[in-house]
């Protein structure tokens, strides 16, 4: 497995070379409860790159210090013998406070950072938003899980009394 590790990071470092890149950590929780932080990189050129996964990494907490210490890592992954601070242009990350507050730190050592605010979690705190002045949407959401997800005898009759009918899709409040 370490040669394979090795041969897939030279061959990051390849398509990488001396940058410039664009930057995204995205953390989520596994289904054991632990903090996965995600990064994503891929060259800034005239040319479409296609994103790379470069690390998933177990964090110890979900803070401004673990990403901005994530961050560097996996720069210093990218470029071990010397990061290229200047060539990092990019950092794309969800509104989170803590990720703000990463950022802010990290712009001492890459001068030429710009930080955005992923389009869909920017749209999503729109959403969020809408949500919370129809409060009736809220309530229909509410009363379909109970219906459906929270009742296992319900979903038994409704699929033996309507054997060619599929159940609603659950109700998911982001979308």
């Amino acid at each position: 497995v370490s040669t394979i590790y090795e041969e897939t990071l030279l061959k990051i470092r390849g398509i990488i070379q001396n940058g410039p890149i664009w930057v995204s950590i995205g953390e989520s929780i596994d289904i054991e409860g632990r903090y996965i932080g995600n990064v994503i990189i891929s060259k800034l050129n005239s040319e479409l790159s296609e994103p790379i996964l470069l690390t998933c990494e177990n964090l110890e907490k979900c803070n401004h210090k673990t990403i901005a210490k994530l961050f560097n890592d996996s720069m210093s992954l990218i470029w071990p013998n010397n990061i290229q601070h200047e060539q990092v242009l990019l950092f794309v990350t969800d509104a989170a406070p803590y990720m703000i507050k990463a950022v802010n730190a990290l712009e001492v050592l890459y001068p030429k950072m710009i930080h955005l605010t992923c389009l869909a979690h920017a749209l999503h705190r729109v959403a969020e938003t809408v949500r919370c002045k129809y409060l009736d949407v809220d309530l229909l959401i509410l009363t379909i899980k109970r219906i459906f997800l929270k009742a296992p005898n319900r979903i038994e009759i409704f699929k033996n009394n309507y054997p060619n009918i599929s159940l609603p899709p659950d109700p998911i409040i982001t979308r």
